[in-house]
């Protein structure tokens, strides 16, 4: 999904996206629970919406089910055609956002997905309904919606205000990943900053010791904001009935195990379209 840039960044978010996230391990971990999943509900027509790198479209592709990829960052579009041709799998790889699911990506899906934390870009619960009446619109009678959010009742209560910090090192460098929360009314303030360095830039006889001068140490620092809206369980489950959705669940992890409201990093959300 698309955030909001701040000033001086001057660099889209979808490589980074990419490196943070070490998909390897973690598409091992939540592959088993979605096959089962798509299994049992039947599904061989699915739309990724929010499919930003396009990483889960690319593992559904694989297991020989029609994937639709929507999102309205070029830059995360352009990374996910890298993905899919790197893996040999063909992604329908359409622009455009929440409530333009069902208009540009068509009507009839299986499944439809919103991975990665994107549903809280919705536009506060205005958005959050026009979301949820698309996805409706875009699945088949009784076609399952999977939603995959941060548990923002843990971290409104908890009033967390910094993720694990990631280091990766990459083709590109060494890149050190920071997400710093600020709370607003009705949402949340996510600060992505980036630390890099680029290839070549680290210690050395000439340098070693250099203290402040980021051309010395070879650090560099840009950021960006995205600007979530908060939608804890207790919003979203009415949401969903309205416009609806039945045989609700919440998840605390790829296991199925039943969220843990108050300690679960993460909701998982699987719902069926009644009618």
């Amino acid at each position: 999904m698309t955030d909001g840039v701040t000033p001086g960044a001057g660099v889209e978010p979808a490589r980074d996206y990419d490196q943070m996230v070490n998909w390897g391990k973690r598409l091992a971990r939540e592959g088993p629970f979605f096959r089962d999943l798509f299994e049992r509900v039947g599904v061989s027509r699915l739309v990724d919406a929010g499919c930003g790198s396009g990483q889960h479209a690319v593992l559904f592709s694989t297991w020989g089910i029609e994937v639709a990829g929507i999102d309205p960052s070029p830059p995360m579009l352009a990374q996910a055609r890298e993905n899919a041709l790197r893996a040999g799998v063909d992604l329908a790889l359409i622009d455009g956002g929440f409530g333009e699911v069902a208009d540009r990506a068509g009507t009839g899906f299986d499944a439809v997905v919103t991975l990665g934390n994107g549903l809280p870009h919705v536009a506060g619960e205005d958005g959050l309904r026009v979301a949820l009446v698309d996805f409706a619109a875009a699945l088949r009678p009784a076609g399952v919606l999977v939603l995959h959010l941060l548990n923002h009742e843990r971290l409104i209560n908890g009033r967390v205000r910094m993720m694990p910090p990631v280091f990766r090192e990459t083709p590109d460098g060494d890149r050190v990943f920071l997400k710093v929360l600020d709370y607003v009314e009705d949402g949340i303030l996510f600060d992505f900053v980036t630390l890099t360095r680029e290839p070549g830039a680290g210690p050395s006889a000439g340098n070693a010791f250099a203290e402040d001068d980021p051309a010395e140490t070879g650090w560099h620092l840009r950021s960006r904001r995205s600007v979530h809206t908060a939608l804890p369980v207790s919003l979203l489950e009415p949401a969903l009935e309205r416009v609806g959705f039945a045989d609700i669940e919440f998840l605390g992890d790829h296991s199925g195990r039943v969220l843990d409201v108050e300690a679960d990093e993460s909701v998982i959300v699987v719902a069926r379209r009644a009618y």
